[in-house]
């Protein structure tokens, strides 16, 4: 008689290993061992008793399939913690049949309280893989950031600042797993009050990337940085020059190329990376429209030519004014040559620019302390006044959307709304005094009606 019960003589496993079992100890077969009894007895026995009732024969390891067959069909996980010889214990976890995970641990206690966390968290749809867990969040920042698109290379080197200065420091030496959305949100929080909110909100983009790329990959099952508020954004105000100030700058600029440069930014908006890079072939209709196909951007003292910021090309129109200086300007020039070329007839920088030209100029004339930018900001504040829809303004900026123009210069549109009422209160005095006309009109005595 085997252990589970069983005669030997019924049992031809049994039968086999009560002769060549071990000595001095009771024979058990390996369907009654305590490692292989779990709760799908019962389905494996039903198995068992169908096949008597049928009179087939059992051959050796038969049952033993059958019964595994039985399990992995009826129980969605399966887990098995056994002693190994070196007397540690050893977790395998199994999802439908598959084997998904496996861990030692010194006893058992501890290796039954990691086998329930991973069944809870298999059965509750968190549960990720526990080699995932022991990522940290700074090599996996890395990998995500080796493989993700490129962007220009000033933005590049903006994103790349951001992780190393505010992400990486607080998150980099964390389990990936270990983040929570709480942690989160006090660290965006106080980084919109230490920083500024545009660099909060910029930080917690490249944190959330980053964590859902490990969510599509399945190294997490949710991400902690979705869902984080932050304050708004303050709209920025633009600091434009009137026509008055931007011709008295123009006029005082130390050189005819400066004196040009200034007035193509003044009324085209050219961004200082595009107006730097700007060649003689990109003049046409003898100044009047400017074909912008590339821009310049300076990222640790290096110079990068590339495409525009919406990497599309525009074309930007200038008052004949400026056309006819702009068309004298180049008119001796090669068309390969830079419009505004360095002292050295390589690409102007703008800080070299705004130290030695643009920054005395202002002192001289005592007008507004502004940047190169801010000549992009009269050129959209201009526009505006003359009536240029914002269609018309995105178009000259560039901006790839309505909405961004609108951002940036909603406060120099013209509300309108007093006209607006004028009109329809004219509108509507005109409609009324047709109705009245009609019904007086109704009411009046005729030759039938007296």
């Amino acid at each position: 008689m085997c252990a589970g019960g069983d005669s030997i003589a019924s049992r031809p496993s049994c039968d086999r290993r009560a002769r060549g079992g071990a000595q001095g100890g009771r024979a058990m077969c390996p369907d009654h061992s305590t490692k292989a009894t779990t709760e799908h007895d019962g389905a494996s026995r039903s198995v068992r008793g169908r096949q008597l009732q049928r009179g087939g024969s059992r051959q050796p390891g038969t049952e033993l399939r059958v019964k595994s067959r039985v399990f992995r069909e009826h129980t969605p996980s399966l887990r098995m913690i056994e002693k190994r010889p070196n007397g540690r214990y050893r977790v395998r976890i199994y999802r439908r049949g598959r084997y998904v995970a496996s861990r030692t641990f010194h006893r058992k206690s501890e290796a039954a309280a990691w086998e329930r966390r991973q069944l809870d968290a298999l059965a509750a749809g968190t549960w990720v893989r526990p080699a995932d867990g022991d990522v940290t969040v700074s090599e996996w920042v890395e990998a995500w950031w080796a493989g993700r698109q490129a962007n220009k290379p000033s933005t590049s080197a903006r994103y790349r600042g951001l992780l190393d200065q505010h992400v990486l420091p607080r998150w980099g030496r964390l389990p990936i797993t270990a983040i929570s959305r709480g942690e989160v949100q006090q660290w965006a929080t106080r980084l919109a009050a230490g920083k500024s909110p545009s660099t909060a909100r910029q930080a917690l983009g490249l944190l959330r990337g980053a964590l859902d790329a490990a969510v599509n990959d399945g190294v997490l099952q949710r991400n902690p940085a979705v869902g984080v508020r932050l304050p708004r954004m303050p709209r920025s105000e633009p600091s434009p020059l009137t026509h008055g100030e931007l011709w008295k700058l123009a006029d005082a600029m130390p050189t005819d190329r400066d004196r040009v440069l200034t007035l193509v930014m003044g009324y085209g908006g050219l961004r200082w990376g595009e107006v730097t890079a700007l060649r003689v072939r990109d003049v046409q209709q003898r100044g009047a429209e400017l074909r912008l196909r590339e821009a310049v951007a300076e990222v640790g003292g290096h110079l990068h030519v590339g495409t525009l910021k919406d990497h599309e090309t525009r074309t930007v129109v200038l008052p004949a004014t400026v056309a006819t200086e702009l068309a004298s300007w180049i008119k001796a020039k090669d068309s390969n040559a830079l419009v505004f070329p360095s002292a050295t007839r390589t690409y102007l920088r703008n800080g070299s620019w705004r130290r030695n030209v643009l920054n005395p100029v202002l002192e001289a004339t005592g007008l507004p302390q502004i940047t190169p930018h801010n000549l992009r900001d009269t050129a959209a504040t201009l526009a505006i006044n003359a009536g240029a829809s914002v269609m018309a303004v995105a178009q000259l900026l560039g901006h790839e959307t309505p909405s961004t123009t609108l951002r940036h210069y909603a406060g120099t549109f013209p509300t309108d709304l007093g006209d607006i009422a004028k009109k329809l209160d004219r509108a509507a005095r005109t409609a009324k005094n047709k109705s009245r006309r009609r019904e007086g009109a109704k009411d009046a005595p005729t030759r039938d009606r007296p």
